[in-house]
């Protein structure tokens, strides 16, 4: 089988409006898409979207493909009745067997079914979103950008802002920290140009695997295969001397020569807040776009939910291993939307030992530079749940002995709270926050109430309600 975003849509629509409603009206690609997104979310729903009319365009367009944590269980093949900690739990059992890429030949790959080389290039051909009143242009926000580093020649694939800059030119906005960033800076060290590609519209299990928080020397290719559950199929590019995934929906194929750089920004963050304009940033060069003849546009709002929830699955994990090195004992993990899923994370341990709620908050802190406080738990609080985390933090948690600050450490720039070696300026830093919201593990403590087991599970509200 291979596993695309046709694919996954077609399996969301078979579950109904929960998890997919299609838009036939007429869309603006300027606003009109992405306050179709905020107003669904303000109904509380967070349905996967096909619209089939985009103004200005012949693609339909999809969006919010993650837009829901069971979405993201969806595309690891998570039944919608299991419990949310079993998302995790599959997204880490299949990141444990990594599988290589496959390539197949160019007749099977439909993204070659449309090749435009030279003057056919327009990336006005796509259905490409203006997101936000202040943007300063039209944004590619979820394809995913292949890049080889020079040095150890392992493939690198990411997920990074693209903003329009003309027919056959792209920004590509790589944070200091990204694997992308360093791959360019030492582009630039060598003098050398760096060849790109980057696709939009896959499988969406695919694509978290593009957003991995594995090292610099790992392959984001493989991670990919594992998520799925099947090789990803790859096919070599038009003119770079980079493989393309076969079923995605759209490619765009370039170079970023280190000399030539653009500017961009404002753009709508994931933090719900503006990034300011930015200098020095990187230009690709168009040299081809391929597609399907067919070719659905995949975007994503940034100001959306799922422009967190993409990143969360790695990023729990990472969690989850910082905390079981020290704390083995823990239960689960989950960095909530609240939080932006990147600046805070629940953890919930069996607690046995006097001092491991902090020695877990410590450790899950560590596990990632943009979180910035981490809560810690009895395994017998609903972490997904943040009336019984806010219940757990009012009754068990005393701050003169509880809480831990961490001044000064590094963290998210794009924070808007974040602050420099001077504090007035705005800077990398962030004070971390640990909460041990933990029962005493050795002293007596009151007892929690529960109903009797039994008649829980005897009573089926069903036969009661009318």
């Amino acid at each position: 089988m291979n596993m695309d975003l046709r694919s996954f849509l077609g399996e969301a629509r078979q579950l109904g409006p929960e998890y997919f409603v299609s838009i036939s009206k007429p869309v603006d690609p300027v606003l009109e898409t992405c306050v179709i997104q905020q107003k669904l979310a303000a109904e509380g729903r967070y349905p996967a979207i096909r619209m089939e009319n985009i103004k200005g365009a012949e693609l339909p367009l999809a969006t919010s493909i993650l837009g829901s944590y069971s979405l993201l269980g969806l595309a690891l093949g998570v039944d919608p009745g299991e419990p949310k900690s079993a998302i995790l739990q599959r997204f880490r059992d299949r990141a444990a067997k990594p599988l290589e890429p496959q390539s197949v030949p160019r007749d099977k790959a439909p993204v070659k079914q449309v090749v435009l080389t030279g003057d056919d290039i327009d990336l006005a051909k796509l259905p490409i979103v203006h997101h936000a009143e202040q943007d300063s242009g039209k944004y590619i926000t979820v394809g995913v950008l292949i890049l080889r580093d020079p040095d150890s020649g392992v493939l690198n694939a990411g997920m990074y802002r693209h903003e329009v800059k003309g027919k056959d030119k792209l920004g590509c906005m790589f944070n200091p920290a990204h694997h992308a960033g360093y791959i360019y800076r030492r582009c630039q060290e060598l003098n050398k140009r760096m060849e790109a590609v980057l696709f939009i519209g896959h499988h969406p299990a695919a694509l978290i695997g593009a957003l991995g928080e594995g090292s610099i020397d790992s392959c984001e290719l493989d991670l990919m295969g594992g998520l799925m559950g099947e090789a990803l199929a790859v096919t070599d590019a038009e003119t770079v001397d980079l493989p393309v995934p076969a079923f995605a929906e759209i490619v765009i194929e370039g170079y970023l020569d280190p000399a030539e750089e653009t500017a961009d920004g404002p753009f709508a963050e994931f933090t719900g807040y503006y990034g300011p304009a930015k200098e020095d940033i990187g230009l690709m060069h168009i040299t081809a776009m391929t597609m399907r003849s067919d070719a659905i546009y995949h975007d994503l709002d940034p100001a959306h939910q799922e422009h967190n929830l993409a990143n969360a699955l790695s990023l729990e994990s990472a969690v989850y291993d910082s905390v079981r090195r020290l704390v083995p004992s823990i239960t689960a993990a989950y960095v909530p939307v609240s939080g932006s899923c990147r600046f805070i994370t629940y953890v919930s341990i069996k607690k046995s030992v006097a001092g491991q709620g902090k020695s877990a908050g410590l450790a899950a802190i560590t596990a990632n530079p943009n979180l910035k406080i981490a809560v810690v738990v009895d395994d017998d609080i609903d972490i997904y749940d943040e009336q019984r985390i806010l219940w757990a933090i009012a009754t068990t948690f005393e701050a003169d002995q509880d809480l831990v600050i961490i001044p000064g450490a590094m963290g998210s720039h794009l924070n808007p709270s974040s602050y420099g070696e001077i504090r007035t300026q705005h800077g990398p830093m962030n004070t971390k926050m640990v909460i041990d919201a933990t029962r005493p593990a050795t002293l007596p403590f009151e007892e929690r109430i529960r109903p009797p087991k039994d008649i829980w599970d005897r009573i089926n509200l069903a036969d009661y309600i009318d």
